[in-house]
């Protein structure tokens, strides 16, 4: 049994774990600059980092070690 991720999971964690660390991001550096520039740095860096975080979870989808697949018996129900 082989098991992967559909491209829309992949996508759905990337974005939703970046638009948490956007809200952190523009917390932490509106204390350092005016927060409009801490949006625009929070935007442009968590762009990036989506699109290098969606890119990796797609070749380490590729990738079946460390995975346990444990079938279920036909008995258990």
């Amino acid at each position: 049994m082989k098991i992967n991720e559909t491209r829309k999971r992949s996508l759905l964690k990337a974005v939703s774990f970046r638009l948490i660390e956007i809200a952190l991001d523009t917390l932490i550096l509106s204390i350092f600059v005016s927060p409009q520039i801490a949006i625009t740095l929070a935007v442009l860096l968590e762009g990036l980092c989506l699109a290098l975080h969606y890119g990796f979870e797609r070749v380490f989808n590729k990738i079946q070690w460390g995975r346990d697949i444990v079938k279920e018996s036909e008995n258990e129900g």
